[in-house]
């Protein structure tokens, strides 16, 4: 018997989008990898950014952003936000629930920008460098 094809769509899910990323899959230590290395840089974080003015983008999720460009070889921050907006992996990775808005391309680079100033993606870089070579994932 065919299945049928309905048009109805779910207003709500109770998925979470950790369920919907294979316990196998790369990525997943990866990401364990770039939050630890993340985390020791909170004090940095905090002088970087003032208690005043709108929030802005959350500083732990630019460099997860910037490593999912850099391991899927994504041109552009706009095909970037694109990745981002309708790939739930991609989504999870970077912190993103389900319903978060992706932040325009302009807003991100503007904030990656100020990362930038601070040495952050060199500063993690070290931190997950260090990760792997105590892990002996590192090759000559």
């Amino acid at each position: 018997m065919s299945g049928i094809d309905s048009k109805v769509m779910n207003l709500f899910s109770y998925v979470k989008l950790e369920d919907r990323v294979p316990q196998g899959h790369p990525l997943r230590s990866i990401r364990e990898m770039v939050d630890k290395a993340l985390m020791r840089m909170n004090a940095l974080f905090d002088e970087m950014y003032s208690e005043m003015g709108r929030p802005s983008i959350a500083p732990e999720k630019l460099p997860r952003a910037q490593m999912l460009q850099i391991l899927y070889t994504i041109r552009s921050e706009r095909q970037l936000m694109e990745q981002i907006d309708f790939n739930l992996l991609f989504r999870w990775f970077v912190g993103l629930e389900m319903g978060d808005q992706v932040w325009d391309a302009t807003v991100f680079c503007h904030n990656l920008e100020r990362l930038l100033t601070h040495d952050v993606a060199e500063k993690s870089f070290e931190g997950i460098k260090v990760q792997a070579k105590a892990a002996n994932l590192l090759s000559k």
